[in-house]
């Protein structure tokens, strides 16, 4: 199922600023604000792990053509961090007059 949300969405990109007194780089996190992105619920999983409880879930989002997604970028969702599952790919019109944009999964563990 495939939700129209004007939520927005906080794309966390981290970049690198500098260095450190040890030649460590430093890093700055920039944050995007995205709108008009489709979600498409996904699936949670709940693995067994020794004295952990941990679900795993998963979405789908469909960014707006133009979006530019890159490795190690974060998604602020709802106040909740989700990481990038996946390589972002261009994705399909679905109806006449939408131009289409960006899909990728994303995940995040409880517990």
């Amino acid at each position: 199922m495939i939700v129209r949300t004007d939520e927005p969405i906080y794309i966390h990109r981290k970049t690198e600023s500098g260095v450190d007194s040890y030649g460590n780089p430093t890093y700055t996190v920039e944050e995007i604000l995205v709108r008009n992105v489709l979600f498409a619920y996904g699936t949670t999983t709940e693995p067994v792990e020794v004295e952990r409880e941990p679900v795993d879930a998963r979405l789908t989002l469909y960014f707006p053509y133009g979006t530019v997604i890159e490795d190690g970028d974060e998604f602020e969702i709802r106040n909740t961090m989700w990481v990038k599952d996946g390589e972002p790919n261009d994705w399909q019109q679905l109806f006449a007059g939408f131009t289409p944009g960006v899909v990728v999964g994303v995940r995040r563990r409880d517990g």
